[in-house]
This record gives structure tokens, C-alpha cells and sequence, in this order.
């Protein structure tokens, strides 16, 4: 089960809200990780999204139909300090952006090293910064949202454990620094 914190969990019910889906029956992405949505937090309307498939498309890192895909994404966050009032006037302003961390999260591949090559680099103090695109399908396969990040790299890679004689597939995990998030049209919006 996902959990986000309360502050993800009103921003991700607020973007999912935005999505509207299509109730096609397509198999395309049928072999791909699926995650179900969590319940709306208090006050938002279920809008039945989900089960839903994550695809994250990194130049140079993620290639392929299946090594992109996620089966857990956090900090879609866009915040903005709040600036006291000038000059006597009670109303506050907006001050600069901040952005979350992403995290990633996918079932541990050691065959996809594109990550580990791309965390390598930031090890050996050539940070590679990657404009990264997430795509959100729905189960249809259908392109329901699209968010950009910029200027990427990543800051941590994990995977936290490794358990012999278990079918449980290991967790990998990549958290992105980025410099802001944009929210595309999906494709033929």
C-alpha cells in the first residue's frame, strides 16, 4: 500500500482530479507494474482513477517499454514560501518556488543499471542533470497526465534489502533533485 503525507495527498488528489479518464479496454500495458489510487482524502470526491501504470522517460537513463516503469511516485510538490507584508499592507505574497525531492520506486532489476550509472556519475562529482518527463496511464493505456522535471539529478539510490530465498522481489529506489515541475497537456490534448 502507497501512502503519501497529508500535504502529497491533497496535492496528488487535487492533479488527479484534473485527469479525467477514458474507460477503454486496451491490454498494452497490461504487463506493466499497476497501482491501485488510495481513498480521496477528506473533502475530495473519488473520481474512480486508478488502477493506474507510472512511466518515467529520463535521457539517457530510462530507455525501453518496461525499464521506465514505477510502481511509486512521491513528491509531486509545487510550494511557495509565503513573504511577509511590506510597507504596512496586511496581505502576504508569494515568495520563491520549492520543490519536493521525487522518489521513485520499482521492483529491483540488477539487468537495469541505467540508475545506478546515473547516481554513479553524481558519486564522482559530474552530476548529470536530466530533464525527466513522467507520464500517468490509465488502465486502458490511455495518457491521462504528464509532468515535466528539470534539471534532474539524483541525490540517492537504494535498495534497502535483499532477502535470499524469498519470491519478493527487491525494492529500488531513486529520489531526483530538480530545479521546478511543469504539468504538460497529455498528447493530442
Amino acid at each position: 500500500m502507497i501512502r503519501f503525507a497529508p500535504t502529497h495527498q491533497v496535492l496528488l488528489g487535487i492533479a488527479l482530479l484534473a485527469i479525467t479518464m477514458a474507460a477503454a479496454e486496451d491490454s498494452t500495458f497490461a504487463d506493466m507494474p499497476q497501482v491501485r489510487s488510495q481513498p480521496s482524502p477528506a473533502g475530495l470526491r473519488n473520481t474512480g482513477f486508478g488502477p493506474f501504470t507510472i512511466k518515467v522517460e529520463i535521457e539517457g537513463v530510462t530507455q525501453g517499454v518496461t525499464q521506465g516503469v514505477f510502481s511509486s511516485l512521491e513528491g509531486l510538490v509545487s510550494a511557495s514560501e509565503v513573504m511577509p507584508s511590506q510597507n504596512g499592507v496586511r496581505e502576504q505574497s508569494p515568495g520563491p518556488v520549492k520543490s519536493a525531492h521525487l522518489i521513485l520506486r520499482r521492483p529491483y532489476d540488477p539487468l537495469l543499471s541505467g540508475l545506478w550509472h546515473w547516481r554513479q556519475a553524481s558519486i564522482d562529482g559530474v552530476p548529470m542533470r536530466r530533464d525527466g518527463h513522467i507520464f500517468i496511464f490509465n488502465s486502458g493505456g490511455q495518457l491521462v497526465a504528464h509532468w515535466v522535471f528539470h534539471a534532474g539529478w539524483p541525490c540517492r539510490w537504494e535498495v534497502p534489502a535483499l532477502v535470499a530465498g524469498t519470491s519478493a522481489p527487491a525494492e529500488e529506489v531513486i529520489e531526483i533533485v530538480h530545479t521546478g515541475l511543469s504539468l504538460e497537456p497529455p498528447s493530442g490534448s
